[in-house]
């Protein structure tokens, strides 16, 4: 993930807050999930929920599908997607995108050469991936250097840390204060994400 790479290394040394932390690139946890099924399954399973129980979940389906497919997806009984600890309804998101795979509706190979739009249109176009799924296949399937992710209450309270406020600040806020990190904003996301978790 260069692109991504080059944001983080500019940022850790030239912005005034991110360049105080004593960090290096390598010191920030980037994710890659794929750009395929398996990548956006991953997506799902992520979605409203902490990230150590996101990878919990996805490492408990991936010990009871070894090779995460659509086919392999498909052959499971409702009881067998809930043993494997999804709920209804992501089950049923990652149901819908395999039967989208399989019928030719929706090819994720086909994103990468896309423009940032057309792949957030073509992800949000599927039950059950809004803004944030698409955002976070930009980031972490493509690696896409300027994607920001303003509705993730993490990213909202690295904001409020980094902006020395006493409230985390809204959708609207965030959206507008990540102009500054442009075109690095997903760099600038994944500091903001571990700026959250320090002390």
């Amino acid at each position: 993930m260069p692109r991504i790479f080059d944001g983080l290394e500019h940022l850790l040394k030239n912005d005034p807050v991110f360049s105080g932390l004593g960090l290096n690139p390598a010191d920030i946890k980037r994710i890659y999930v794929g750009a395929g099924f398996r990548g956006l399954v991953r997506i799902v399973i992520g979605q409203q929920v902490s990230t150590q129980a996101a990878d919990s979940l996805w490492q408990r389906l991936q010990d009871g599908i070894p090779n995460v497919t659509p086919n392999s997806v498909l052959i499971l009984k409702p009881d067998e997607m809930r043993n494997l600890g999804l709920s209804h309804q992501k089950a049923g998101y990652i149901r819908g995108l395999a039967d989208a795979i399989n019928e030719g509706a929706f090819d994720p190979q086909a994103l990468d050469p896309l423009t940032d739009d057309e792949v957030y249109k073509a992800i949000t176009a599927l039950k059950g991936f809004g803004p944030w799924s698409a955002e976070m296949f930009l980031m972490f399937a493509l690696a896409r250097p300027d994607i920001w992710p303003a509705g993730d209450l993490g990213i909202q309270e690295g904001l409020r840390k980094y902006l020395g406020l006493e409230d985390r600040p809204d959708f609207e806020a965030t959206q507008k204060e990540g102009e500054r990190f442009a075109p690095h904003r997903t760099a600038a996301a994944l500091l903001l994400w571990h700026l959250k978790e320090m002390d």
